[in-house]
């Protein structure tokens, strides 16, 4: 006989009351418990590293239906001291700002911008442009450097030691803000030991009430979250939850040790990695902030498998955001609300799949999918976006397909844009690639390597066209979806067209080239050097023809009695002027 023993480990759970100390109870709790927040408002200052409750390890967190863990009013206030922030711009090759002075305070948290606007030459100095605000960001323009300290306002002071050989474009900025906090902070970056197994989930809220705290500037490397993942954390859950009055809702990121350097780079050092976490239905409430952020260029360990999926947001600035360091990850299934970007794929992410996800009550055709990198930044890499669209103006196609690259818009159905920069596949079932190629004709396959002046004006591209011949008639060959072939006003067309007949069973066969010029003139296509070549036909009868009209028309004539396929590959090379 065979006995089977069962063991049953003990869980306990803690119930947490408003009034409670969550933190002390969570530091009581062993591993794999369950924490529980009552129903009620539990306000509370920041403790453990600037935290409303600060997670060490595996633990359960369920915040029920009307339990809300809320800042306290005045945990943070406005600090005279400023924060540097220089990894943004062009290319530094000297990077040697230095603040000083004393803030008066009078402008609250605000911002100065910093920003070389000229290289000296023949011993002049190099000349900088200064102004504090996020939407007038300069008022002052060509400041020589001196070398020494120069004074901006409010009692503030810059000095760069060295009095040129400065890159123009080089920028900084300057935050006077209030220092971070976060409301639930999983890891503080760099502990030792993973912490393994967390769930935070319910449908309670957290709240960090920046309507009556001051909140870091967004340009500085520690900002405000509702929760916060950091360091050598993995195998997190977040669900459920409501957040509200936040800078972030949920951010999360590794961190390294080593120095960080310009576009990413890091020296020598040790990573503290973050891995699998899912965000899934949770509730972003956050009309004055951001959403999500996977990765950070400030916190450069590495992120990886991680699920941001079926989740609801509202906010001001970006509302997914995929960043530095960032690997297999998933953005799915969102419904976005925002007044900027909704997803902003932002510096070298690599391996994402953005699918399904619907931008709602916009209408300002803003596009609901962004991949790029500022000034410095390697660009993101094999991300994969399909099926994402604005649901006033979808701006995506159904099952369109981004596969990678920079600023292209796949925006037909099924069309595919599969790489490059500035490219647009418009026509259904087309496909662009290269540089600023446009394919606008159902089918078409455009490449190009930079436009004149606009994408499309300089390509090559290739089309299938086909047609059914069923007696002697001329039949005109289409493109998918019986398209005909259409030469844009402004446009010249080179063509060469391989046509390939066939009966049943092959009794029958031809083969055709036809070359020549078109152009549209007063709403007609005209054709100049048109010359078509019988390459080989079985019999007599058999033909192609090029004509003009409304559009660029290829016509076969079949062998009366006969049913024939015909198929063509249409080469083209158009300019636009």
């Amino acid at each position: 006989m065979t006995c089977l023993l069962l063991v049953t480990l003990a869980i306990s759970v803690h119930s947490v009351r408003p009034g409670d100390d969550p933190q002390a109870i969570l530091d009581r709790a062993a591993p794999g418990d369950r924490i529980v927040f009552l129903p009620g408002r539990h306000e509370h200052g920041l403790k453990k590293h600037r935290s409303l409750l600060f997670v060490d390890k595996a633990i359960d967190i369920e915040l029920q239906a009307g339990a809300t863990l809320r800042l306290k009013d005045g945990q943070t206030v406005l600090e005279k001291t400023a924060e540097i922030t220089t990894d943004h711009g062009a290319p530094k090759k000297i990077d040697d700002l230095v603040v000083g002075g004393n803030y008066d305070l009078e402008l609250g948290a605000t911002l100065y911008s910093i920003r070389i606007d000229s290289e000296g030459s023949g011993g002049a100095p190099d000349t900088f442009s200064w102004g504090h605000g996020d939407t007038n960001q300069y008022q002052h323009f060509k400041v020589p450097i001196t070398g020494d300290w120069q004074a901006l306002s409010h009692g503030i002071q810059i000095r760069f030691p060295a009095k040129s050989g400065h890159t123009v474009g080089s920028l900084w900025f300057l935050s006077y803000d209030g220092p971070v906090s976060y409301g639930i902070r999983v890891g503080h970056g760099t502990q030792k030991d993973y912490i393994d197994g967390v769930r935070i989930f319910g449908k309670g809220t957290i709240d960090l009430n920046s309507q009556n705290n001051v909140s870091p500037s967004g340009m500085v490397k520690d900002i405000n979250a509702c929760i916060l993942v950091h360091g050598r954390v993995r195998n997190v859950q977040i669900e459920g939850v409501t957040m509200r009055n936040t800078m972030r809702s949920v951010m999360l990121y590794g961190e390294h040790t080593g120095v960080f350097l310009q576009g990413g780079a890091t020296g020598p050092g040790e990573s503290f990695d973050a891995e699998n976490i899912s965000i899934e239905r949770t509730r972003t409430i956050n009309p004055k902030g951001s959403g999500y952020l996977l990765g950070h260029p400030s916190h450069r360990g590495r992120l990886s498998k991680v699920r941001c999926n079926y989740n609801y947001m509202e906010t001001l600035t970006t509302s997914i955001e995929p960043n530095f360091r960032l690997d297999q990850y998933e953005v799915i299934g969102n419904v976005i609300k925002s007044e900027g970007r909704a997803i902003h794929c932002w510096r070298k992410s690599t391996n994402g799949l953005v699918k399904d996800n619907v931008r709602i009550d916009d209408t300002s055709n803003k596009e609901l999918v962004m991949v790029n990198a500022p000034g410095a930044w390697e660009q993101p890499e094999n991300v994969v976006l399909r099926d994402n669209r604005n649901h006033q103006s979808e701006p995506v196609g159904y099952w369109a397909n981004l596969a990678g690259g920079i600023n292209n818009a796949a925006l037909g159905a099924y069309s595919t844009v599969t790489g490059g920069r500035q490219n647009e596949a418009i026509g259904p079932y087309s496909q662009a690639q290269g540089w600023q190629a446009r394919a606008m004709r159902p089918g078409e396959n455009a490449l190009s390597g930079g436009a004149f002046a606009k994408a499309g004006d300089a390509q090559s591209s290739t089309l299938v066209a086909r047609a059914l011949t069923e007696g002697s008639a001329a039949t005109e060959l289409r493109l998918a979806g019986n398209a005909g072939l259409a030469v844009p006003a402004g446009v010249t067309v080179t063509f060469r067209l391989l046509v390939a007949a066939r009966s049943e069973a092959g009794a029958q066969q031809g083969a055709f080239e036809a070359t020549g010029l078109a152009y549209m003139q007063s709403g007609q296509v005209m054709l100049s050097g048109t010359n078509v070549k019988v390459i080989h036909r079985s019999a007599a009868g058999m033909s192609v023809a090029v004509e003009g009209g409304g559009q660029l028309r290829l016509l076969a004539q079949g062998l009366a009695g006969v049913p024939m396929r015909w198929v063509a590959r249409v080469e083209l090379a158009e300019v636009a002027f």
